[in-house]
Parts: structure tokens; C-alpha cells; sequence
């Protein structure tokens, strides 16, 4: 019997997914789930078409696709033509989500894909509904056989449909940043890293880049697809994420170590990004645990 595309990933990346299930009943879609830490991962070129979409932890970075260097962030996402391999270096922990498409609609994105010529290619970009709807899909098909079918197709449904709106120009942001950009940020990202607790501005951020600070804001959002704000805002989330896993800080510590104003506002900005609060965020990995 043949590998499946899924199970040559999880052979490369040497975990199980934490989730593995298929969406839709006529054309359906795998969906898997991955957490690990690994210094390099080499993705085998796939039959199928693929979307990986960055859902939380380290950066990823150095990554080589076809000769090229890309820097990912959460939020980010990936469109894999078939036949396209792929060489990544996470920093750290990753969560990321991994959708193989069905041949005929995985074909016909690929043909989508600019500059493509037809042969194997990746399209990284950044889009905020394409991030969502796959975490909305992940999170319902985690809750089992209570999942609720009909809600996870038509999630299933409009990220297809996004996705393909951005591979048209008609949404998200293509994500190209250039050598020297990466060289400049990359040293801005390590500093954002270190002072999550501190209140970080525009400025202060584009002294780190040597740059002037509104030529700063244009060269990190045409890199990476959102603004140095909202890029803060999601490290905090994530550092917020990790101490509530890794730790039993008090949840108000937890918003101090991470630069939220009050507990209050954690609470808020965690329950818009995940859809859950802190404390339940907690108890659900805690049960997840024993």
C-alpha cells in the first residue's frame, strides 16, 4: 500500500500529529496538527498540495525553498505546489498545521501560483482569515467526537475559498522580504524577544533597524504582513501561551512578564486570538497533560 503524503511528513519531522482526521465528504481535506522543537526539518517533495499554516511558537527561519531564504513568523502560511521540496530551521517549540489538498483542487491553485512557470513552487503570505479559520478548524476537530461536522466543512469551505482569493491578489499579503531586509530584522526580532515586559515602540524599534521610523514600518510590514505592532502584540500572546503551558505563574504575572497593561487585558487579547481565556487555556492543557 502506498505512503501517504501525511505519513511522509510525520516520518520526516519524526512526531505523530497531534491531531489527524479528514474534513469534507466528496473532495475531503486531511488536516493534521504538529507541536515539536527541531533545529532543521527537510520536507520531501509531495504528491498532493499543501497548505502549512504557522499557528504559534518560534520563529522559522533560514528556511530554503528552492535556493530562496524565507523567515516565518505565526501567522504565516505556505502553499506548497506538488513536487516541491522543502529545508526549515525552527528556532524553537512550533505549532503549526499542515492541509493536504485533493488533487484536483490542489492542481489548480498551483496553477495560480505567480512566477510558478508550471513546475514545483511555494507561495508564502499572510493572511489573517486563512490564520484563524485553520485554528478554528484544528481546535474543533481537538474536541473529538463532539466536533461538530457541518461547522468544521464550512470553516474547511472558506479557507479554501480565501486561500485562494490571496493566490489571485485579491487578499493577504505576499511575503518577499529580501536578503538585507531579513539581515536587519532578524536582529529586531531577537530584541522584540528580549524586552516583551518593556513597553516597545516604533521608534524604539526602528533604532534597533538603523533606520528611520517610517521607512522602518514599511520595510517590516512588506516583509512580514502585518505592522511592528501587531507583531508585538502576537509574541506576547505567544509568551503568554508558553508561561501558561510551562509554568504556574499567576496569571496576573503572567500579563506583567509579558507587557500587558493588567490581567484584564491579557484576558481580552488572549480570548480574541484563541477563543478561550487564559484560565481556560490553563485547564485545558493541564487536562491534555494528566
Amino acid at each position: 500500500m502506498a505512503t501517504t503524503p501525511w505519513r511522509l511528513v510525520g516520518k520526516a519531522i519524526g512526531v505523530r500529529p497531534v491531531i489527524s482526521a479528514e474534513v469534507g465528504r466528496r473532495h475531503p481535506v486531511r488536516v493534521e496538527r504538529y507541536m515539536f522543537q527541531a533545529r532543521q526539518q527537510s520536507l520531501p517533495a509531495l504528491e498532493c498540495a499543501v497548505l502549512v499554516v504557522h499557528l504559534g511558537g518560534a520563529r522559522v527561519s533560514g528556511g530554503k525553498l528552492h535556493g530562496s531564504t524565507s523567515s516565518f513568523i505565526p501567522s504565516f502560511a505556505l502553499f506548497l505546489t506538488p513536487g516541491c521540496p522543502s529545508e526549515w530551521f525552527p528556532e524553537g517549540p512550533i505549532d503549526v498545521a499542515g492541509l493536504y489538498l485533493p488533487a484536483a483542487l490542489g492542481n489548480r491553485f498551483a496553477r495560480l501560483v505567480p512566477d510558478a512557470g508550471g513546475g514545483p513552487a511555494g507561495f508564502s503570505f499572510s493572511d489573517p482569515l486563512v490564520t484563524s479559520a485553520t485554528l478554528q478548524l484544528v481546535e474543533e476537530l481537538a474536541r473529538g467526537p463532539r466536533a461538530d461536522t457541518r461547522f468544521m466543512e464550512d470553516v474547511c469551505q472558506l479557507l479554501i475559498r480565501q486561500t485562494e482569493r490571496v493566490l489571485l491578489g485579491r487578499a493577504g499579503n505576499r511575503l518577499s522580504p529580501s536578503r538585507t531586509q531579513l539581515g536587519r530584522l532578524r536582529s529586531v526580532l531577537a530584541w522584540i524577544d528580549r524586552h516583551l515586559g518593556e513597553e516597545i515602540t516604533n521608534a524604539a524599534l526602528a533604532r534597533q533597524a538603523g533606520l528611520g521610523e517610517s521607512y522602518f514600518r514599511h520595510v517590516f510590514t512588506r516583509a512580514f504582513g502585518v505592522s511592528p505592532s501587531q507583531y508585538v502584540q502576537q509574541r506576547r500572546l505567544e509568551r503568554a501561551r508558553e508561561l501558561l503551558t510551562m509554568t504556574q505563574l499567576p496569571i496576573v504575572h503572567v500579563a506583567t512578564e509579558c507587557g500587558f497593561a493588567s490581567q484584564s487585558y491579557l484576558t481580552t487579547c488572549f480570548k480574541a486570538r484563541h477563543g478561550v481565556t487564559p484560565a481556560r487555556f490553563r485547564r485545558a492543557v493541564t487536562q491534555q497533560v494528566h
